[in-house]
């Protein structure tokens, strides 16, 4: 890490720290942020984009209620859309369609990437349940960040954990903490203080606005980095449970990891920046076009879909199609990927009638097999796939 960078830092300190590189002790310094302040200064233009940003979530969230949509059903191809930009962010990578036909099959062999993802999709569905009644906070971060990392290379003891070592932020995996691009605060009294004034000014600063609350909150778990991984999806994860904790959305709807993985050099350099010289300007901004853009994309999405279902089930009695074929038809954009027995499970049919419905959806081109095989057969809906995720596959 450049310290002469962060040396004259509005929003923190250098700390000295000594860190074990191959058996060598290396003296370096880390950076600690300050405690988080309501006295913000933001340029008018910010403060536009913060409006801006407040009306499309508020537009997101009303799309739901006028159209009678339960967002926790709608949250779930979200989720997942989510779950696998998100992991993208941080360089694991995995097919949107072997993420989904893991989630039917649980006899299918999983690659580490998709373990991951999967992974994050129960840590958020357990976010989204955990606020009802609990605060977010240091400990949801802790839950969150122990389903994420269960059964991959990372787990470790420090699972669940504020991390008691050492990590650096760098260009490549292994880096000197001298060629660290941040360092964040070292572990114990600091890291533990840091936390807990966080997790208190996210939930006693009541006079900024939500979405700045969120924003800047966001890059304070960040600085802080308290796990040995996992902090940038964690603290994504957290900025929309925070949404949702406020009542601004009814559910986890906006994917907000799709932007930053197209910017992510910009998203890491914004977040740097505040550290470096105090640019809160230039984080809320471009935080706050990511919440715009990303609301306006899943209002498109979210008519896209439902244009998608009702042209089919139009499609379906048109040609006298009823029962379980419609059932599965209804359900498509909720779960595109399926096979005869998650069907029965599902809808409590015969394995002879969920056999037969599937095979039906395939002659219309509603459904296609994936696998290629006899057995275990796995089906999918194209289009709602190609809808959810796009370029993002």
């Amino acid at each position: 890490m450049d310290i002469g960078k962060f040396e004259q830092s509005p929003t923190g300190s250098l700390v000295p720290i000594t860190v074990d590189e191959r058996g060598e002790q290396v003296s370096h310094a880390a950076f600690v942020p300050n405690d988080l302040t309501d006295e913000l200064e933001l340029r008018p233009n910010t403060w536009s984009k913060v409006i801006t940003a407040a009306e499309m979530l508020g537009r997101l969230d009303a799309v739901t209620t006028e159209l009678g949509l339960d967002p926790v059903l709608l949250s779930r191809p979200t989720v997942r859309r989510e779950a696998v930009s998100t992991s993208a962010l941080e360089g694991t990578f995995a097919p949107a369609e072997d993420v989904l036909s893991s989630e039917v099959d649980l006899d299918r062999p999983r690659s580490p990437a998709v373990q991951e993802i999967l992974n994050f999709i129960a840590a958020t569905d357990h976010g989204v349940q955990r606020i009802i009644d609990f605060p977010t906070g240091t400990r949801l971060a802790c839950e969150l960040q122990d389903l994420l990392i269960r059964g991959t290379p990372s787990d470790d003891y420090q699972r669940g954990n504020l991390r008691q070592t050492q990590v650096i932020i760098g260009p490549y995996q292994g880096c000197s903490v001298k060629d660290a691009t941040y360092v964040p605060p070292p572990p114990g009294e600091k890291l533990v203080r840091g936390m807990d004034a966080w997790e208190k000014w996210f939930h006693n600063t009541t006079d900024l606005h939500i979405i700045v609350r969120v924003a800047v909150a966001h890059y304070q778990f960040e600085a802080l980095h308290p796990f040995t991984d996992g902090n940038g999806r964690i603290g994504r994860l957290l900025a929309i449970l925070q949404l949702v904790e406020a009542g601004v959305l009814g559910g986890p709807l906006l994917n907000l990891s799709p932007y930053f993985e197209t910017r992510s050099e910009e998203y890491r350099h914004r977040l740097r920046e505040i550290s470096v010289s105090g640019d809160w300007d230039g984080w809320i901004g471009f935080f706050c076009e990511a919440l715009s853009i990303q609301a306006q994309e899943a209002i498109d999405r979210v008519h896209a879909l439902l244009l998608w279902k009702h042209e089919a089930i139009d499609k379906l009695r048109s040609k006298k199609y009823k029962g379980l074929i419609l059932e599965i038809t209804e359900t498509l954009i909720e779960t595109p990927v399926l096979n005869v027995k998650s069907v029965v499970t599902r809808f409590g049919h015969t394995t002879a009638s969920a056999n037969n419905a599937v095979n039906r959806l395939v002659e219309e081109g509603l459904l296609i097999e994936t696998t290629g095989g006899k057995y275990n057969r796995i089906f999918q809906a194209q289009a709602v796939v190609e809808i959810l995720f796009g370029a993002n596959r």
